[in-house]
């Protein structure tokens, strides 16, 4: 799950759409994102970006999203003076994929509970209902703006869309379990800086029988 969206909704500093050039002086990799040190121009500080390859001595171009004042990296456990969260605008696009057909059924639904394909298709008729999932947990990532973020696929898709994000306060299931998912569906969730979610289920819990 893409955490500067997530992080950047506590920030104070303000979103200003600048485009930067930068050598780097020290980088280092945690939690998914590259933190790096950076001369730009005569000024030094620290950006924050998704993870990528780069190493002292390159030259990045990256486009300002946000200054966060006293920012702790519970990965890093370190505490950064302030800290510039950043988007590549290098990266290339890549190519469109080609849509896989719909599976409009799910090995696991069962009486009572909607299978993702359904849901991302009528979202607009479960929007602010609660709703049950049973499926298989493939990712999970913790502690983000103090919710857990489970994903969850049981074979269903609808239009390429087949993965269903869970968020919680509970101790969230471990990849690989099956579950029964139930929370509240919330229709075009849009956390800014380009993390859109056009179906999410949050206040969700986990549990191994309906």
């Amino acid at each position: 799950m893409k955490k500067i969206a997530l992080i950047l909704l506590l920030a104070i500093g303000l979103y200003a759409a600048t485009i930067h050039s930068a050598k780097v002086l020290q980088t280092m990799n945690s939690g998914g994102y590259t933190y790096m040190k950076v001369q730009d121009k005569n000024q030094k500080y620290w950006v924050a970006m998704t993870q990528r390859d780069v190493k002292t001595g390159d030259t990045i171009r990256y486009l300002e999203q946000g200054w966060m004042p006293n920012f702790h990296s519970k990965t890093l456990n370190r505490t950064f003076d302030k800290i510039l969260f950043a988007a590549d605008v290098t990266a290339k696009k890549a190519p469109k994929k080609q849509t896989k057909p719909d599976i409009m059924h799910s090995k696991y639904q069962e009486k009572g509970t909607q299978n993702i394909a359904e849901l991302f298709k009528e979202r607009a008729k479960y929007a602010n209902t609660k709703v049950t999932v049973k499926g298989k947990v493939t990712k999970v990532s913790e502690a983000i703006m103090k919710l857990n973020w489970v994903h969850i696929e049981d074979g269903s898709r609808y239009k390429g869309m087949d993965d269903l994000v869970f968020t919680t306060t509970q101790n969230p299931p471990k990849v690989g379990d099956i579950v029964y998912a139930k929370g509240v569906a919330v229709k075009d969730k849009d956390f800014g800086y380009g993390y859109f979610y056009p179906l999410i289920i949050q206040e969700a819990t986990f549990s191994s029988k309906n």
